[in-house]
C-alpha cells in the first residue's frame, strides 16, 4: 500500500470522520497522487494530517457531507491540479490562496450554497482551465483580472449572487468553450465574444443585462451550439447573423425587449437550428416566410410577441416540428388551408389568444403524435368535426374555449382514449351527441360552461376531478342517487346558472372525500340544505339564488374547512347557528336576502380571516357593538348589513379595528386555488349596491372595500374613526336616523368613490374637505337638514341637484339657488325676529319720544323769556310778510 499512487473508492461507504480517514490515508499511502472518494459518506473537517501527502495532484471528494470550513492547507499542495468538492455541505469563506496555486487546472465547488467566495485578482500565469462555482455565494462582482485566465475553457458561475457588469476583459479568454453566468444580478451590456471562437455554449439568462446585441461579433462564433440570453432587458433588433451560424442548435432570447421585425436569411435551410425561443418580446410585423427554411426546427416559440398577419404556409416545410407556440399575438386569417397533415411529428400546438377565424381543420385531430391542441380565445366558428378514428391517437389536452363554435359536441370526443383535459367553454354548443356512456376513463378536467347546452344528460367521467357545466340551459331534477355517479376523486363540481330543480340529495356528500368546490347557485332547487354538506371537506359551498328553505344546518364541527359560504337569495329562516364560528378559515360569508332572524352574530368575531360579510335584507336586529368580543375582523374589506332592523349607534371602536380598510395591501383577487400545481381557481363573486346601482362583482379585488349600513335604525353621530379607513371605496349610511354634523375628517378618505348619507337627520354645513375627494363620482346627501352653501370647488360641481335636494337650508349652483339671496332673506328674518321684550320697548318708545320731543322744543319757550320774545318776533315777521298786498 505504501507505493500506491492512485486511489479510487467512489461509492464505497466509509462512514468515517475527518481525522479518521485523513490519518488513515497519510499513514498508509504516503506517495498518493490521485485521491477519488466521491460518495463515501465521509464527514469533515479535512484534517491537517493530509498535508503529509505532498505529491497529491488530484483530490475528488464529491457528494460527501463534510459540513465544514475549507481549510487553507489545501493551498500547500504545490502539485495540485484538480480540486473537486462538489455538494459537500461546505461552509464559511473559501480560502483565496487556493486560487493562487499555479498548478491548479480544475476547481469544482458546485452546489455548496452556504459557501462564501471572494474572487481574487487572478495572476497572468494561472493554469486554471475549469472553474465551476455554480450554486455558491460569490461576494461582489467579477474582477477585471478574470481576463488573465487565458487557459480557461469552462466558466460556470450559475446562481452565485453575482452583481455588477461583465468585465470587457473576458474578450481575452480565447480558449473559452462554455460560459454559464445565468441566474445572477449582472447588469450592463454584453462584451464582444467574437474573439472566443471556440465557444460552444453561452448562457447569460435571468440577469438584468441591457442594451443591444447587434455588435457582439456573432458571425465569428462558428462553433456556437447553444445561446441563452432569455429573461434580461436586452433590446433592439435580433441579429439576422444568428440564423446563419452553422452549428447553432438552440437560441433562447425570450423575455426581453427585442423589437423590430424578425429577419431570417432565406438561405439557412442547411443549418442545424433545433430550438428557437423568442417569446415575450416586442417584435413587430408578421412571421417571415423564410422561417420555413429552418427545416431542422423541433421547437418554435413566438408567443406573446405582438406579431400580426397570417401563419405563413412555408411552415408546412417544418416536418420535424414537435412544439409550436404562436399564442398571445394578433395573428389573423384562417388555418383550414394550412398543410397540417405534413406536420406528422407535431406534439403540441398553441394558437390561443389570437384573432384567427374560420373553421377548425379536421386534419388536426388526425395527426398521430399530437397531444396538446390549444386554440382558445380566437374567432373560430362553425361546427366541430372530429374523425371517428381519432380515438386511436394520442390527444391529451383539447382547449377550444372562448370561440364561436356551434352545433353539437361530437360523441367521439368522449372516446379519445388518452384525453385528460377538455375545455369547450364560452362557445355556442347546443347539445351533446348521445350516448354518454363508456366515456374515456382518463378524463380529469371537463369545462363546458357558458354554452347553450340543453337536455337532461351530463357527461360524468369516472375519474374526473373538475367538472364545470355552469351557465347553460340544462334542465333536470337531481336524482336521489346522483352522488353515486360523481367521481370519488372529484375536486370541483359546478351546475350553476342552469334550470336544475328538485332538492339537493344527501348522496352528493359521497363525493366529499376530495370535493373542495360545490356550486349549485342560480337554479331552482328547493327543500333544505343537507347537514352533511357542512360536515364535509368543502372549501367553497355556493347555493345562492335558489328556493332553499328551513334553517342553516346546526352542529357544524370544529373540523369545518369552509373558506367561502354563500347561501344568499333563498328562503332560509331561523337564526345564524353559533357553530358556524367553527369555520375559522372563512373568508367570505354571504347569507343576505333570506328571512334570517336574531341579533348581530358577535360570535363571528373569532373568525379573524373574514374578508366579506353580507347579511343584508334579513330580519336581524339589535346593536352591532359586540363589546364583549375581544377579537376583531382585521382583514374585513366588505360588510353589508343593509335592509335589516339594526339600531343603536355606530360602534367607533369596531370600525377602528378594520385594518384592511386603512391601507391597500395588494391587487390580487379573492379566489380559491384548488391546488398549487393545477393553476385552477374558483373566482368568488358578491353583489351589492354600488354608486346607487345593484351590481355583481365577478372578480373581487383584495383592495376593494365597502361599508353598507343603509336602511336600518342606526342613530347618533357619525364616528370620527370612519375617517381613518383611508382605503375605503364605498360608504352607504342612508335611510337611518343618524344626526349631528358630517365629520370633516371624512375628507381623509381619498380613495372614496361613492358616499351616500341620504335620508338621515344630519345638520350643519357640508364640510369643504369633501371637495378634496378626487375619486368621488357618486354623492347623495339628500333628505337631511343641511344648510349653508354647497362647495363649488373641484368636481363637486358635477353632482346633480338630486344629490342635495330636500335640504331646505342648502344653496348653491347645483340647486339653482343663490346663496346671496338666501343670506339677505336670512338677515331680514334675523332683524325682525327679536323677542317680545324688544317689541314691547319699541311700541312704548313712541309716546315716550313724543313727550320728550315736546318738552325739548316747548320747555325753553315757557321758562326762558328772551327765547319766548324772539319766537314771537319771528312769527310776526312771517305773518306780516305773507299778509302784504
Amino acid at each position: 500500500m505504501g507505493e500506491l499512487r492512485e486511489l479510487y473508492l467512489d461509492g464505497v461507504d466509509m462512514s468515517a470522520k475527518g481525522s479518521e480517514w485523513c490519518d488513515a490515508l497519510s499513514s498508509s499511502v504516503p506517495k498518493l497522487e490521485v485521491l477519488s472518494m466521491s460518495g463515501c459518506s465521509l464527514s469533515g473537517p479535512i484534517d491537517a494530517s493530509l498535508l503529509s501527502l505532498a505529491n497529491m495532484s488530484v483530490i475528488q471528494l464529491n457528494f460527501n457531507n463534510l459540513s465544514a470550513i475549507v481549510p487553507s492547507i489545501l493551498a500547500n499542495f504545490s502539485s495540485l491540479k484538480t480540486l473537486s468538492l462538489r455538494e459537500c455541505g461546505l461552509q464559511g469563506e473559501f480560502p483565496q490562496k487556493v486560487f493562487q496555486v499555479q498548478t491548479l487546472q480544475t476547481l469544482d465547488l458546485t452546489d455548496n450554497p452556504l459557501l462564501q467566495i471572494s474572487l481574487p485578482d487572478f495572476p497572468e500565469n494561472s493554469s486554471l482551465e475549469i472553474l465551476n462555482l455554480r450554486n455558491t455565494n460569490i461576494l461582489g462582482r467579477l474582477p477585471d483580472s478574470i481576463g488573465n485566465l487565458r487557459k480557461l475553457s469552462m466558466l460556470d458561475l450559475y446562481n452565485c449572487s453575482l452583481s455588477g457588469s461583465i468585465p470587457s476583459s473576458m474578450e481575452n479568454l480565447l480558449e473559452l468553450t462554455s460560459l454559464h453566468l445565468s441566474w445572477n444580478n449582472l447588469t450592463g451590456s454584453l462584451p464582444s465574444y467574437g474573439a472566443s471562437r471556440n465557444l460552444t455554449y453561452i448562457d447569460l439568462s435571468n440577469n438584468a443585462l441591457m442594451d443591444q446585441i447587434t455588435s457582439i461579433g456573432w458571425e465569428d462564433l462558428l462553433n456556437l451550439e447553444s445561446l441563452d440570453l432569455g429573461s434580461n432587458l436586452l433590446e433592439g433588433d435580433i441579429p439576422p447573423t444568428l440564423f446563419t451560424l452553422p452549428c447553432l442548435e438552440q437560441i433562447d432570447l425570450s423575455n426581453n425587449r427585442f423589437s423590430g421585425q424578425l429577419i431570417i436569411n432565406p438561405n439557412v435551410s442547411s443549418y442545424r437550428l433545433r430550438m428557437l425561443y423568442l417569446s415575450s418580446n416586442l417584435l413587430q410585423g408578421s412571421i417571415p416566410d423564410s422561417i420555413g427554411n429552418l427545416r431542422k426546427l423541433w421547437e418554435l416559440d413566438l408567443s406573446d410577441c405582438s406579431l400580426s398577419g397570417s401563419i405563413p404556409s412555408s411552415m408546412e416545410n417544418l416536418s420535424e416540428l414537435a412544439y409550436l407556440d404562436l399564442s398571445n399575438n394578433a395573428l389573423t386569417g384562417q388555418i383550414t388551408s394550412f398543410g397540417w397533415e405534413d406536420l406528422l411529428n407535431l406534439e403540441s400546438l398553441s394558437l390561443e389568444n389570437n384573432l384567427l377565424e374560420g373553421g377548425i381543420p379536421p386534419t388536426l385531430f388526425s395527426l398521430p403524435r399530437l397531444q396538446y391542441i390549444m386554440l382558445s380565445n380566437n374567432r373560430f366558428s362553425g361546427q366541430l368535426i372530429i374523425n371517428p378514428n381519432v380515438s386511436s391517437y394520442q390527444l391529451h389536452q383539447l382547449d377550444l374555449g372562448s370561440n364561436l363554435l356551434q352545433g353539437s359536441i361530437p360523441q367521439w370526443i368522449w372516446k379519445v382514449r388518452n384525453l385528460q383535459y377538455l375545455n369547450l367553454s364560452s362557445n355556442f354548443f347546443e347539445d351533446l351527441e348521445t350516448p354518454l356512456r363508456n366515456l374515456t376513463p382518463t378524463l380529469l378536467y371537463v369545462d363546458l360552461h357558458s354554452n347553450t347546452l340543453q337536455g337532461n344528460m351530463l357527461p360524468l367521467p369516472s375519474q374526473a376531478m373538475y367538472l364545470d357545466f355552469s351557465s347553460n340551459n340544462i334542465t333536470f331534477a337531481i336524482p336521489d342517487n346522483f352522488g353515486d355517479y360523481l367521481s370519488s376523486s372529484m375536486m370541483f363540481f359546478s351546475l350553476s346558472k342552469n334550470n336544475i330543480h328538485g332538492s339537493i340529495p344527501k348522496s352528493i356528500c359521497k363525493a366529499d372525500k376530495y370535493l373542495e368546490v360545490l356550486d349549485l347557485s342560480h337554479n331552482h332547487l328547493n327543500g333544505t340544505i343537507p347537514d352533511c354538506l357542512m360536515k364535509s371537506s368543502l372549501k367553497v359551498l355556493n347555493l345562492r339564488k335558489n328556493q332553499l328553505s328551513g334553517n342553516i344546518p346546526e352542529n357544524i364541527p370544529t373540523t369545518c374547512c369552509l373558506k367561502t359560504l354563500d347561501l344568499s337569495e333563498n328562503l332560509l329562516q331561523g337564526r345564524i347557528p353559533l357553530s358556524l364560528a367553527n369555520c375559522t378559515a372563512l373568508e367570505i360569508l354571504n347569507i343576505g336576502n333570506n328571512q334570517i332572524d336574531g341579533t348581530f352574530p358577535c360570535h363571528f368575531m373569532a373568525i379573524s380571516s373574514l374578508r366579506v360579510l353580507i347579511l343584508r335584507s334579513n330580519k336581524l336586529h339589535g346593536d352591532i357593538g359586540c363589546v364583549n368580543s375581544p377579537c376583531t375582523w382585521q382583514m374585513l374589506q366588505i360588510i353589508d348589513l343593509s335592509s335589516n332592523d339594526f339600531g343603536g349607534t355606530l360602534p367607533a371602536s369596531l370600525l377602528a379595528s378594520w385594518k384592511a380598510m386603512k391601507a391597500s395591501v395588494d391587487f390580487n383577487h379573492l379566489q380559491y386555488e384548488l391546488n398549487q400545481s393545477s393553476g385552477l381557481y374558483y373566482e368568488d363573486t358578491v353583489s351589492g349596491t354600488f354608486k346607487g346601482v345593484e351590481l355583481e362583482l365577478v372578480k373581487i379585488l383584495t383592495i376593494f372595500t365597502s361599508i353598507d349600513f343603509s336602511d336600518n335604525r342606526f342613530e347618533g353621530l357619525i364616528p370620527d374613526t370612519l375617517g381613518d379607513l383611508k382605503a375605503l371605496y364605498f360608504l352607504n349610511l342612508s335611510h337611518n336616523a343618524i344626526s349631528g354634523l358630517i365629520p370633516p375628517i371624512l375628507g381623509n378618505l381619498h380613495q372614496l368613490e361613492s358616499l351616500d348619507l341620504s335620508w338621515n337627520h344630519l345638520n350643519g354645513t357640508i364640510p369643504a374637505q369633501l371637495a378634496n375627494l378626487d375619486f368621488l363620482s357618486f354623492l347623495n346627501l339628500s333628505n337631511n337638514q343641511l344648510g349653508g352653501s354647497i362647495p363649488d370647488s373641484g368636481h363637486f360641481l358635477t353632482f346633480s341637484e338630486s344629490a342635495f335636494e330636500r335640504n331646505l337650508g342648502l344653496c348653491g349652483l347645483q340647486l339653482n339657488k343663490s346663496c346671496f339671496a338666501v343670506n339677505k332673506t336670512k338677515e331680514a328674518s334675523d332683524n325682525g325676529n327679536n323677542d317680545d321684550s324688544k317689541k314691547k320697548w319699541f311700541f312704548l318708545g313712541i309716546p315716550l319720544g313724543f313727550v320728550v320731543g315736546f318738552w325739548v322744543f316747548c320747555g325753553p319757550l315757557v321758562f326762558i323769556r328772551s327765547w319766548r320774545f324772539a319766537y314771537y318776533q319771528f312769527w310776526d315777521k312771517v305773518l306780516f310778510r305773507h299778509s302784504r298786498p
